[in-house]
């Protein structure tokens, strides 16, 4: 193996495991959410004792791991593309259009980052804080975007990269569905 695919594939490996990892943890952040609002139900209407947290919490996880999950779905190609044209198009031109809408995503990542970072920052410095019970600090639920655009953006390079060795991937009607075909 060359100095060159081994750095590539060390890359690929990093991002696609960091991709995941962000995967398990928001699955963790749902079942959380899932798990607090029944014992806000429970507490609520069996014991009329509501929880002064759970609608707080429940909000600003479900923001984390929205924003958490974009570059695993990127990773496993389930953004929302249009293949028809795909599908029957040369080799060559899906691999263009392909790099072209990674180019974009990645664009778009690198303007959020910076967007996201300045009001992160002034929330901060200013101290803002949510108009809620629990009166969180803003930055808790805007951090998400930051960090969830820069894990977009690192795996945006990483399916540039893929897509230069591997080529594109193959749009068929049978792969872009989760149930089968019907015959």
């Amino acid at each position: 193996m060359s100095p060159e695919r081994g750095a590539r594939s060390l890359f690929l490996l990093w991002a696609d495991r960091l991709s995941g990892a962000c995967g398990v943890l928001g699955i963790a952040m749902i079942v959380f959410v899932m798990c607090a609002l029944t014992y806000e139900a429970v507490a609520r209407y069996f014991f009329h004792a509501p929880t002064h947290w759970t609608q707080d919490i429940s909000v600003t996880l479900q923001i984390w791991f929205g924003y958490l999950a974009m570059a695993l779905v990127l990773r496993d190609r389930k953004m929302i593309r249009i293949t028809a044209v795909l599908g029957i198009a040369p080799r060559w031109l899906k691999t263009v259009l392909e790099a072209l809408a990674l180019l974009i995503i990645l664009a778009f990542s690198l303007i959020a980052i910076a967007k996201g970072w300045s009001v992160l920052a002034d929330s901060i410095r200013l101290g803002r804080r949510e108009p809620t019970v629990l009166a969180l600090p803003n930055w808790i639920s805007e951090l998400p975007v930051v960090i969830g655009f820069a894990l977009l953006a690192l795996q945006s390079l990483a399916e540039m990269l893929r897509l230069l060795v591997d080529g594109p991937p193959a749009y068929s009607p049978s792969n872009e569905l989760d149930a089968p075909a019907a015959s």
